[in-house]
């Protein structure tokens, strides 16, 4: 067939590369959108919060990986199953917590007070974000557990991957609004004033943690994860170690064949 004509033509991408560039791609992200000071995305927020609650106890890797082990037991309560591969992704949450403690320290060095440099590293960190995540769509490993929630569910309501994660980042978006206004007070919003509210939006948070690039996040990573995957898919063959694949592989249906 031409189409199998066409897919020998591409590249060669190993989905286990595609796993650790994920893996590099999403500390690098949210490092970028962290030292944005937009406030954080929808998916780090609830982490920030609980971290700085916690006064610095735990560096945020730890209490990164700590929370999506948390977030791995309630994803099995919900889709009512547990499978032994699923405990991968909270070692892909370990790698990743001390990835992005590394990207922190390194960014951390990085002058973003000027406003362009800051809405400079807001883009740079969205798309890389969204890149991590089409990569981690297009691998057999066990994603970070806020990947493998989206992708579980899509899987078992038969949507597509874009369409259930806009979905959970709005979900996230809102329980993080309502976890910093539990914690912290309501912000901005406690004297609200029209001044006060475009200060906040350019210099900082609207609530602790929860700034104006929380929001944009939340509508816009859906889409662009989709367009992301389509371009890999369209540029790229991926392939797979078959031994590997069939112990660690996340779902029953890609150990067949």
């Amino acid at each position: 067939m031409v189409v199998m004509a066409e897919n020998h033509q591409k590249p060669r991408f190993a989905e286990e590369g595609a796993y650790f560039l994920g893996i590099l791609f999403m500390a690098l992200g949210v490092a970028c959108v962290s030292c944005s000071n937009f406030g954080y995305s929808m998916i780090v927020a609830p982490v920030y919060l609980i971290f700085t609650k916690l006064g610095g106890m735990l560096s945020f890797g730890t209490v990164e990986y700590l929370f999506q082990g948390f977030l791995l037991v309630l994803m099995c309560i919900l889709v009512r199953r547990f499978r032994w591969q699923y405990l991968f992704s909270f070692v892909t949450a370990v790698i990743y917590g001390y990835t992005f403690d590394l990207a922190l320290f390194v960014m951390g060095h990085v002058p973003s007070t000027a406003l362009w440099v800051r809405i400079l590293l807001f883009v740079l960190g969205t798309g890389c974000i969204s890149v991590s995540v089409a990569l981690f769509v297009h691998t057999y490993l066990a994603p970070e557990v806020y990947e493998l929630f989206v992708r579980e569910l899509a899987r078992i309501y038969h949507k597509e991957f874009g369409y259930v994660k806009l979905r959970y980042d709005c979900i996230s978006c809102a329980a993080s609004i309502l976890l910093s206004v539990i914690l912290f007070g309501g912000g901005v919003f406690e004297h609200l004033s029209v001044h006060a509210f475009l200060e906040a939006v350019v210099s900082g948070y609207l609530l602790e943690g929860i700034g104006i690039g929380t929001i944009v996040a939340a509508l816009v990573n859906g889409p662009l994860i989709t367009r992301c995957s389509v371009w890999l898919e369209t540029h790229f063959t991926f392939t797979q170690n078959a031994a590997l694949k069939r112990y660690l592989a996340v779902s029953p249906a890609e150990n067949q064949g």
